[in-house]
């Protein structure tokens, strides 16, 4: 893999926290700064750069261009989303403590505006689509289903909580940020209301870059009052005595966007889907079965799911102080990430079998000699 080149130095199982460098993203910065020598101020080719971007997400998720807003982050979207709910007779959100905390955090602030919460605990680190069924009431107004568990990798039935959630009145946010770019997403086939990711990990991107989807029947329902001049209908109006929002996703838009971060986010978008999502699925269900499997033998206890169908792209085994022994696999070669009680390995395309097996026995090896 001479895209890449750290692969050549260290083993690079940390897809779960950022992407590693490669030659496209250094390219890509390289045409940011050529671009800004030659034109000085391209601000026309930025905007076009910014709808390459919507419509190469797009077609990762089966979504249209215009279903799609960039934003900042994941938290920047969900709050401008949520900014446009309005709390009446449906004023309950319904989340989970598998969620990555910043839906935590955001769903807990909207209680400010009249929202009430309620929070799933998962046994086992798991959740099952009953278990939302259990706690869905006719005041539920959203519900908060995280695609993959950046804690262990579980992979939820998005499909089934979806159809339990709409068969009850309400609707569904899913963060498919550790699914975005390892899982195939079709938000037509999953049928969901709004749909997050960003670019920092598997994706082969950097920070600064997310996306909402809005499913483009509900759009024009909702008014963000986190807002900014991109949102508008005509961004460039002074004195504005009016909100006009425009029709489309825009409408979830607010400042100048993170423009070296939309180079990077194209280049890896593009190599996601020359590599094909469905190669890059299979490919990561093998070796995330190697690890588990291999794991086991060597005495590690793991705490993500031994079904296929129910793991996305992270292993997590627990160890003795995580975060040290992330530390100390880093000095000898192996890129990892320290999550909870765990150590996570989160492989991508680019990774071997062979290079699995390495890591989960300098894992257990380390764990004998603590």
């Amino acid at each position: 893999m001479n895209h890449f080149e750290i692969l050549t130095k260290k083993v690079y199982l940390a897809a779960c926290s950022h992407s590693p460098l490669h030659r496209a993203m250094v390219e890509s910065l390289e045409e940011y700064r050529r671009d800004l020598e030659e034109y000085g101020n391209p601000w026309d080719l930025w905007v076009e750069k910014v709808g390459e971007a919507k419509e190469l997400f797009a077609r990762l998720i089966g979504a249209k261009r215009d279903e799609v807003a960039p934003s900042f982050s994941v938290s920047t979207a969900l709050d401008t989303l949520l900014s446009a709910f309005k709390y009446n007779s449906r004023n309950e959100l319904l989340t989970s403590d598998l969620e990555y905390p910043t839906t935590n955090f955001i769903l807990l602030a909207q209680q400010k505006r009249g929202a009430r919460v309620t929070t799933l605990r998962a046994e086992d680190y798991t959740i099952t689509p009953e278990d939302y069924t259990m706690r869905l009431t006719p005041k539920t107004r959203l519900v908060t289903a995280i695609h993959v568990s950046s804690i262990n990798g579980f992979k939820q039935e998005v499909e089934e909580i979806v159809r339990l959630s709409h068969a009850a009145g309400a609707e569904v946010y899913v963060d498919s940020y550790q699914a975005a770019g390892n899982t195939v997403i079709d938000v037509r086939k999953m049928d969901v209301d709004y749909l997050t990711s960003g670019t920092l990990k598997y994706l082969l991107g950097l920070p600064g870059l997310a996306f909402l989807y809005v499913r483009e029947d509900i759009i024009p329902t909702l008014e963000p009052e986190y807002t900014g001049w991109f949102s508008q209908k005509d961004p460039f109006l002074f004195g504005a005595s009016s909100l006009n929002y425009a029709d489309n996703a825009d409408r979830f838009q607010s400042g100048t966007w993170s423009v070296p971060s939309i180079y990077a986010g194209i280049a890896g978008l593009k190599t996601i889907l020359e590599v094909g999502v469905e190669n890059i699925e299979k490919r990561v269900s093998t070796l995330t079965r190697r690890a588990l499997e291999f794991g086991d033998s060597l005495g590690l206890h793991s705490i993500s799911p031994m079904d296929d169908a129910r793991r996305g792209a992270i292993v997590s085994f627990v160890v003795k102080n995580p975060h040290q022994l992330e530390l100390k696999l880093n000095r000898m070669g192996f890129v990892t990430s320290s999550r909870g009680i765990g150590l996570r390995l989160a492989p991508h395309f680019y990774n071997t079998e062979d290079e699995i097996e390495r890591a989960v026995e300098a894992i257990a090896n380390a764990q004998t000699r603590s």
